[in-house]
């Protein structure tokens, strides 16, 4: 089924972009890393999707792993770029999940005369926001889909449109995970005076989660095609420690986290990101999540994500 799933995705891709040429879509926005814990695994999350970042990668998973949990990430890019995003995902009745997920980004630039003199600044920015559904038909297979409304303005001019995602999620066998997904595929808007297409992102991966005592290695693999863009990989892994283990009263965790995304092509440390994260129950039932990524961009400089989670996680207390 997951064969077929990706047959099908791949030819509406293909349609969608014949004669596409390099940067021939617009909704730039939509093209960048949401979550610490997705971008310090190298993106490599199609085949991971067991929380609230599902909701941007692969909402197939809502049904499939992910806990009850409201999360946001704060991300400061280049240039004084900032981009704010969150989600809240709800598992229920045990084969179906839920969520609400939205995003805002904030820019700044000089307006210029013919020429080139400063004629003060402007602002740019970019809202998304929409609802997710998931169900499990089959035991460990999950399908999922998402609707988003995005909306953006530049100085005075503004335009809006709906985007549509599609997932399918399976585990074939314990600790093993695949997924395919289909992000952003809707018609295009007039901004300004030019059509934009919106970004489609045709996806998939692998997970492999490695247990041992109380900890774990998980492992992920991703591939991601634009209409625009050569394919990239991603790659990553995450390297959780019970922290009772080690002799803490506290019943925490701590994570460590490397990938790398292909495509960059800008030198240096271009495409590798390193994060690190933090889990302890405050209170029976509630688990209080911190994450932080730093994201190279080569010789363009860096980016940085730091995420604050809660999940709800029934039997947790927060001493062993």
């Amino acid at each position: 089924m997951t064969r077929i799933m990706m047959l099908v995705l791949g030819a509406v891709l293909w349609g969608y972009s014949a004669g596409f040429g390099p940067s021939a879509t617009g909704f730039t926005f939509m093209k960048i890393g949401v979550g610490s814990r997705p971008v310090a695994l190298g993106q490599a999350f199609t085949g991971v999707a067991d929380d609230v970042n599902a909701l941007f990668y692969n909402p197939a998973g809502l049904a499939l792993d992910c806990p009850c949990e409201l999360g946001v990430t704060a991300c400061q890019m280049l240039q004084g770029v900032s981009y704010l995003t969150g989600g809240l995902a709800v598992p229920f009745a045990r084969r179906f999940g839920a969520g609400l997920a939205g995003g805002f980004l904030s820019a700044s630039d000089i307006r210029r005369d013919e020429l080139g003199q400063e004629l003060g600044s402007f602002v740019l920015n970019d809202l998304i926001a929409g609802p997710g559904f998931a169900v499990q038909p089959f035991r460990k297979l999950a399908v999922g889909g998402a609707g988003k409304f995005v909306y953006s303005r530049i100085d005075s001019f503004a335009a809006w449109a709906l985007s549509f995602d599609a997932g399918v999620l399976y585990q074939p066998v314990k600790y093993v995970k695949v997924g395919a997904s289909l992000l952003h595929l809707g018609p295009p808007r007039r901004f300004i005076s030019y059509w934009e297409f919106p970004p489609v992102n045709l996806r998939s991966g692998v997970s492999f989660k490695l247990p041992f005592q109380n900890n774990y290695l998980l492992l992920a693999g991703d591939v991601s095609l634009y209409p625009d863009y050569g394919p990239t990989i991603g790659a990553g892994a995450e390297l959780k420690l019970d922290l009772k283990l080690l002799g803490s009263s506290q019943n925490s965790r701590l994570f460590l986290r490397g990938g790398y995304q292909s495509g960059g092509k800008l030198g240096g440390w271009s495409g590798f990101s390193f994060g690190t994260g933090y889990e302890t129950v405050f209170s029976p039932g509630l688990l209080l999540t911190v994450d932080a990524v730093y994201l190279s961009y080569g010789l363009l400089g860096d980016a940085q994500r730091v995420s604050l989670g809660v999940k709800f996680v029934p039997g947790s207390t927060p001493r062993s």
